[in-house]
């Protein structure tokens, strides 16, 4: 990156040799709210629900199109009123999601509250607030009448399938001794299709139930749009299926789920994904054949998307301070650059294998001089960067590790005691906390001692 200005995407740009993120400098960030901590684009983040926004609905012309972002990609709530700004809804899992989704303002009606093993309280809170429940097995819809019952309202439901998947049979990109077939079908979550019609008769008989459509959920397993275009020919196949065994029932909307990968793929194999809009053409066209050999008319279904990753990651950069150079000569030359960060705020390099690249903020354009490890202060192997090629640091510079709006922070853990970093968010040249960073107070908050022990 050797241009006097030059752009990394919609919100990074390198100027005079520095990292900026919108109109603020990346180093002037850390320096000003400190280190490790994470930032977030506003501008991005609108961008980006826009034009998800846009590739669906352009490609589904049967009816609208809701994006219902998970919830879990990232958990900060000011992000959330941004994204309700732009009349996105959301899916949660579990009471904590439902939780922070009603705090946030999100509308009930565009809520999904997805997820295993709900409990009676979870499913009662969801249909006294007025959210959908998207079932995930058959001893959920007894919970859901209970719960229309003891709140006197309809409750809306929707049925977590389980597609076959037939014909993905290729690598995931996790694991390449797993297909992406068997990868789906060791998840836990959905409705196994030989019990779909009975939960469905159930719903369907029940006057405090409405049976208003169905779900399913591949995940990232792929960014490939023929692979997304198999996925919704399959669970169109399964729709088929259960309109069949329900004499022509036919729903009012078809979530098809997400997964997308985020522009950059650091969680995939290296190359950048294909453009969203190619992946909303894939499971658009693979739904719409899909329902029509199963001889079920499109006109007028809603269709629901649940973009996380895609629609976060390249919203926010981490920022972490060098704190020392390290390197050995014998018995293997190495060479260590070390940070007050860690893998344990940036998960995904754990759960996902990702590799995200690391930018000198205050160095973006100058020469590289070293191939070294960015390394953590965790106790853990710690190894954030591997084999990277870095201009000469020293000492207090700031690095930025990109594409870490989507999850890192949902996922951060105090491995080692240490306090999670704050989010900030950036809007134009201003920037400001939407999340305040722990403390060591905070960490051991919910320690009890015993007075014995005291």
């Amino acid at each position: 990156m050797s241009a006097t200005a030059s752009r990394i995407d919609d919100c990074l740009s390198i100027r005079e040799g520095r990292l900026w993120i919108e109109e603020c400098d990346a180093a002037e960030l850390a320096r000003r709210f400190g280190t490790p901590v994470y930032a977030v684009s506003e501008d991005q983040l609108r961008r980006n629900a826009r034009r998800i926004a846009a590739a669906f609905a352009d490609r589904w012309p049967e009816g609208p199109v809701t994006l219902l972002p998970s919830l879990k990609a990232n958990l900060s709530l000011g992000l959330r009123r941004i994204l309700n700004s732009e009349g996105l809804g959301c899916d949660t899992f579990g009471p904590g999601e439902l939780h922070a989704a009603l705090a946030s303002g999100i509308d009930p009606a565009l809520i999904s509250v997805n997820g295993s093993a709900k409990d009676a309280a979870l499913v009662k809170r969801a249909v006294e607030a007025g959210a959908r429940v998207t079932l995930d097995s058959r001893g959920e819809i007894d919970l859901v009448s209970e719960a229309a019952r003891a709140t006197g309202r309809t409750a809306k439901v929707r049925l977590r399938l389980r597609p076959d998947y037939e014909g993905l049979d290729m690598q995931s990109d996790f694991d390449a001794s797993v297909s992406i077939r068997d990868g789906a079908h060791r998840y836990k979550p959905g409705i196994p299709l030989e019990q779909a019609a009975d939960v469905a008769r159930k719903a369907l008989a029940d006057d405090g139930i409405a049976l208003a459509g169905v779900m399913a959920h591949l995940g990232r397993h792929s960014a490939d749009p023929d692979v997304w275009r198999a996925m919704a020919g399959s669970f169109a196949a399964a729709i088929g299926r259960l309109s069949a065994e329900l004499d022509g029932w036919r729903p009012a909307e078809i979530d098809v789920g997400g997964g997308f990968a985020a522009p950059r793929d650091p969680t995939g194999p290296g190359d950048p994904a294909p453009p969203i809009e190619d992946v909303a053409a894939a499971i658009t066209s693979g739904l719409r054949d899909g329902l029509a050999a199963a001889s079920i008319d499109p006109a007028g279904i809603r269709l629901e998307a649940e973009p996380g990753r895609a629609l976060y990651a390249d919203c926010g950069i981490h920022l972490a301070t060098v704190r020392n150079l390290k390197h050995q000569a014998a018995p293997v030359a190495m060479r260590w650059v070390e940070t007050d960060t860690t893998e344990m705020f940036m998960a995904d390099l754990l759960i996902e294998h990702a590799h995200f690249q690391v930018v000198a903020a205050s160095r973006a354009d100058a020469p590289e001089a070293q191939t070294a490890d960015v390394v953590g202060m965790s106790c853990g192997f710690d190894l954030l960067v591997p084999d990277a090629r870095l201009p000469a640091l020293e000492p207090g510079d700031v690095l930025a590790f990109l594409d870490n709006g989507a999850y890192q922070d949902a996922c951060a853990s105090n491995f080692n005691g240490l306090p999670r970093p704050g989010t900030v968010l950036v809007s134009g040249s201003a920037a400001e906390w939407i999340k305040r960073p722990e403390t060591v107070e905070d960490v051991f908050a919910r320690d009890i001692v015993p007075e014995r022990l005291a």
